[in-house]
């Protein structure tokens, strides 16, 4: 009598692994970044970076115009 071997026992294709680590590492750097833009801190005056960002953007943008108006 063959005896059949478990499906417990076989291994998953090579790489399979790495996949599902790499999207996990992803995820996790991901929302990492996600949350600290958007958290108050003491070094941005009690703004999320995002704001910080916004507001340095629209800044230069609105000091770049002037220039270009006046020239």
């Amino acid at each position: 009598m063959r005896r059949h071997q478990s499906s417990s026992s076989v291994l998953p294709a090579p790489g399979t692994r790495q996949r599902g680590q790499a999207m996990i590492e992803y995820l996790v750097v991901t929302s990492t970044v996600a949350l600290v833009l958007f958290i108050p801190t003491a070094l941005t005056n009690d703004m999320s970076l995002a704001d910080y960002l916004a507001r340095a953007v629209r800044a230069f943008f609105r000091s770049y115009s002037f220039m270009m108006s006046v020239a």
